[in-house]
């Protein structure tokens, strides 16, 4: 039988205090993971990781592509064109909900730093 929620705060109130803590710290572990169970620290790292190589690409293509939109994962190009938002929807199409999107331009512009 698995007990409710109220009887597992039950049996924690009535624990020693050094054995709350205990309880406590696993709290703390569980909520740093995310719905996968993965450390959010390793999530950040491979996104970090994913976004690096996808810059990589950008610049090894950038002659290929210019003037275009790309849509890519990692170094993955899921889809490529004129209109941003049919780009985005063919990556979207298979199946990357969040790709990174890029228009490409050979001629890199810098930002305007202003007087």
């Amino acid at each position: 039988m698995t007990p409710t929620f109220e009887q597992a705060i039950e049996i924690v109130r009535q624990l020693p205090p050094p054995e709350r803590e205990k309880v406590r710290d696993w709290i703390d572990e569980e909520n740093q993971r995310d719905s996968f169970g993965e450390d959010k620290q390793e999530k950040l790292k491979r996104q970090q990781e994913k976004f690096r190589h996808s810059m990589e690409w950008i610049q090894a293509h950038r002659e290929e592509f210019d003037g275009q939109w790309v849509a890519l994962d990692g170094n993955i190009l899921l889809a490529h064109g004129a209109d941003g938002k049919k780009v985005h929807s063919e990556a979207q199409a298979k199946g990357v909900k969040t790709p990174l999107m890029h228009r490409v331009s050979v001629k890199e512009t810098q930002p305007f730093g202003g007087w």
